[in-house]
C-alpha cells in the first residue's frame, strides 16, 4: 500500500513538472527564469557606436511556426540587448539599420544566463590615449575635441624642460597609444644639435626613444614644421625639398589653395569624394618631392615652393602620407591640421585613426 501511494505521488510529480522547473529538497518548484543576449554594434563606417540600430530574433514553436519575434534597438554607446528568450534553443539575432542587415549571429540560449556577443572593431576615441606635443603652428587639440577625444594630454613643446622630460623617458612616452607633435615646437637639442652644445647625449636619447616607441606599436602623427622629428628619426621614408642634413632647410612652401587628389582608394570610397581643399595660409611649409616604396600616400596636390626669387611647382606632391615602422605607423601632413579643420578633414583623421 505504502508503495503504491509513493508510486502515484512522483507520477504527480512528474506531471506537474514543466521543461524549466526543478524541484528542491523541501518539494517547492525553482523556476528556471529565461536567458538573454546582448551585444554592441558599429557603424557601418567603422568609425563610431551606431545608436537606433533595430535587433531581433523570431520564436518558434516545436512545429517550427512563428509565434513571436523578441525585439530591441541599441543606445547611444551601440549596446543591446534582447531578453526573455526560452532557453536550451538556438536563436538567429539580426541586427539592422534602415533596409539592411549588419549582422546575425547564432547563439544558443541558456537558462538564467545573458550570453554576450564578441565586441566588434570600432572606432572609440575614448579607448585612446594620447599626447599632444604642443607647438606655435597648429592645435592638434582643437581637432581631437571635434573628434570626440577626452583622453589626450598636453605636453608643452614651447617649454624646453617639458619636452625633454617627456621624450627622455620611454616610461611615460608608452602611456600614449599615440603621440601628435604639433609643427612649430622646440627642436634644437632636442631634435638636432645645430650648435654642438649638446653634451650628454640627450639628442640621441630622444631620437632612439621615439623609433623605439613605434617599433614597440605606438602612432606617431606629426604636421608642418614638426616634419624634422620624421626626416631625422626615418630619413628614408620621405624626400623633402632642400638638404636633408640641414635642419628646416625645407620649409619653402608658398601660401596656397589647392584641390588634394584622394589617392588611397580606401579613404576615398570612405569620404564619398575624389578630392579635398587644402589651405595653406602660412609659407615656409615643408613640401615632399616623393617618398620611398614602403610608403603610403593618402593625398596628394599641386604645390609651389620658393629657393631665394625662384619659384618651383611640385604637380604632384604628397601632402598626407603614412608608413609602418616595426609594430606601429607614422603619419605626417605638410599642411597643418587645425587650420584645414574640415569635416572631410575630420574624417580623413578618423579614417587614419582607424586603420590603425
Amino acid at each position: 500500500m505504502h508503495r503504491s501511494i509513493s508510486l502515484l505521488a512522483l507520477t504527480a510529480l512528474m506531471v506537474s513538472c514543466t521543461e524549466t522547473t526543478l524541484v528542491n529538497r523541501n518539494d517547492a518548484p525553482i523556476v528556471l527564469e529565461p536567458g538573454a543576449v546582448k551585444g554592441r554594434v558599429c557603424d557601418p563606417s567603422g568609425l563610431t557606436w551606431l545608436a537606433d540600430a533595430m535587433v531581433y530574433t523570431h520564436l518558434y514553436d516545436q512545429n517550427g511556426k512563428l509565434y513571436d519575434t523578441r525585439m530591441a534597438y541599441s543606445d547611444r554607446d551601440g549596446y543591446w540587448m534582447l531578453s526573455d528568450l526560452p532557453e536550451s534553443v538556438t536563436y538567429e539575432i539580426f541586427v539592422q539599420w534602415g533596409a539592411d542587415t549588419l549582422e546575425s549571429h547564432s547563439v544558443t540560449i541558456v537558462a538564467d544566463q545573458t550570453q554576450e556577443l564578441e565586441e566588434p572593431d570600432c572606432f572609440d576615441p575614448l579607448q585612446m590615449d594620447v599626447a599632444i606635443i604642443t607647438g606655435d603652428y597648429d592645435d592638434f587639440n582643437l581637432v581631437l575635441n571635434d573628434m570626440g577625444f577626452a583622453n589626450y594630454e598636453l605636453i608643452d613643446g614651447l617649454t624646453e624642460n617639458e619636452i625633454v622630460d617627456f621624450l627622455s623617458s620611454p616610461t611615460d612616452m608608452g602611456r600614449y597609444d599615440m603621440i601628435f607633435f604639433n609643427g612649430g615646437h622646440v627642436e634644437e637639442d632636442i631634435i638636432y644639435d645645430e650648435n654642438g652644445d649638446d653634451l650628454d647625449g640627450t639628442v640621441d636619447l630622444i631620437l632612439a626613444n621615439i623609433q623605439n616607441y613605434v617599433n614597440d606599436g605606438g602612432v606617431v602623427y606629426a604636421s608642418d614644421w614638426a616634419y624634422d622629428v620624421i626626416e631625422t628619426v626615418w630619413p628614408q621614408r620621405i624626400d623633402f625639398v632642400g638638404d636633408d642634413n640641414t635642419p628646416d632647410d625645407a620649409q619653402k612652401g608658398e601660401f596656397d589653395f589647392i584641390t588634394a587628389a584622394v589617392t588611397d582608394a580606401s579613404l576615398g570610397e570612405f569620404l564619398g569624394e575624389n578630392y579635398v581643399d587644402i589651405e595653406y595660409d602660412l609659407p615656409v611649409w615643408p613640401p615632399i618631392e616623393g617618398v620611398h616604396d614602403s610608403t603610403s600616400t593618402h593625398l596628394t596636390g599641386s604645390v609651389q615652393y620658393r629657393e631665394g626669387t625662384a619659384i618651383y611647382t611640385l604637380p604632384s606632391s604628397p601632402i598626407l602620407v603614412s608608413f609602418s615602422a616595426g609594430a606601429g605607423r607614422v603619419f605626417f601632413s605638410t599642411f597643418r591640421v587645425a587650420k584645414n579643420g574640415t569635416d572631410d578633414m575630420l574624417l580623413t583623421l578618423q579614417y587614419a585613426m582607424y586603420s590603425l
